[in-house]
C-alpha cells in the first residue's frame, strides 16, 4: 500500500500464511516467509508478487528474513538445529552460515545501514529478551538494550527503534546505536510492535492492537502525529517500508 494507507494491493494468494516481507534495497525483490509447504520457509518474489521462489528447505522453521544493505546477503532466524539461532544466506538461499550459537533464543535480526552490524534479540539473560548487536560474521556479540525486541535501525545508522516491555505492555522507544538515549514514543494500552523507518527516517510504521484488532499505524519519528492506516476485522501486521 502507499504510505498513507491508499492503493492496497494483493501480492500473494496461498492457502497457507504469507508473513514479514522485506524490500531488497535496490527495490526489486521482496523476501517474505510461507508456511504453504507444511512449515516455515524463506521465499522471494519480485516486488509485483511474480516469481515466487523458495530459498530455504529445512526441517525446522526459517524465518524473520532481513537484507543487507548491499542486497547480496539475507539474515534470518531458524530453529533448523533444536533452537532458534541467526543465520544468513546469499539472496539465492546458498552459502549458508549460522552466526550465533546459544541455549537461549536468537530472533529478529535486522542490518545496519552500513552493512557492519547485525542487531537482534535473545533472552540469553534470565529476566527475558534484550537486543544485542554483532559483526556480520557473528563475532562480538554485545548486549545494548535491555527487556526488549524487535530492533530497527533508523537510515542513518544512528537510531534503532525497539519494542519494550513497560509494566506488561509493550510499547515502542528509540534509542541511541550504542544503547544510550532510550525514549519512549509511543504510550497506549494494547501491544505496539516491528517498528520500521520510513527511508527519509521520518517515520516509523508498526502494528498496534490499541483499537482492539491488530492493525497497521505510523507515527513521526519523535511519536507524535499518530495514525491507523488499515481498518479490517482480520489481523493487519508487520510491516516494511519500500526503500524508495
Amino acid at each position: 500500500m502507499n504510505p498513507d494507507g491508499t492503493g492496497l494491493k494483493n501480492l500473494t494468494d496461498h492457502p497457507g500464511s504469507d508473513e514479514q516481507p522485506g524490500w531488497s534495497p535496490d527495490d526489486s525483490k521482496i523476501v517474505f516467509q510461507s508456511h504453504r509447504d507444511g512449515n516455515w520457509e524463506i521465499y522471494i518474489m519480485s516486488t509485483d508478487g511474480s516469481n515466487q521462489r523458495r530459498l530455504t528447505d529445512s526441517l525446522g522453521d526459517d524465518v524473520e528474513p532481513a537484507w543487507s544493505p548491499d542486497g547480496t546477503k539475507i539474515a534470518f532466524t531458524s530453529n533448523r538445529s533444536g533452537n532458534q539461532e541467526i543465520y544468513t544466506m546469499n539472496t539465492d538461499g546458498s552459502g549458508l552460515t549460522q552466526l550465533t550459537s546459544n541455549p537461549a533464543s536468537d530472533n529478529s535480526p535486522v542490518w545496519s545501514p552500513d552493512g557492519t552490524k547485525i542487531a537482534f534479540a535473545s533472552d540469553r539473560r534470565t529476566s527475558g529478551f534484550d537486543v544485542y548487536v554483532m559483526d556480520p560474521d557473528g563475532e562480538d556479540q554485545t548486549l545494548i538494550g535491555e527487556n526488549a525486541g524487535d530492533p530497527a535501525w533508523s537510515p542513518d545508522g544512528r537510531k534503532i527503534a525497539l519494542e519494550s516491555n513497560v509494566n506488561d505492555d509493550f510499547e515502542l522507544q528509540t534509542m541511541n546505536s550504542d544503547g544510550s538515549n532510550r525514549t519512549r514514543v509511543t504510550q497506549n494500552v494494547g501491544l505496539d510492535a516491528r517498528p520500521t523507518w520510513s527511508p527519509d527516517g521520518s517515520r516509523i510504521a508498526f502494528h498496534s492492537e490499541r483499537d482492539g484488532n491488530l492493525e497497521i499505524y505510523v507515527i513521526d519519528s519523535d511519536g507524535s502525529n499518530p495514525r491507523r492506516l488499515t481498518d479490517h476485522p482480520a489481523a493487519d501486521s508487520n510491516p516494511a517500508w519500500a526503500p524508495r
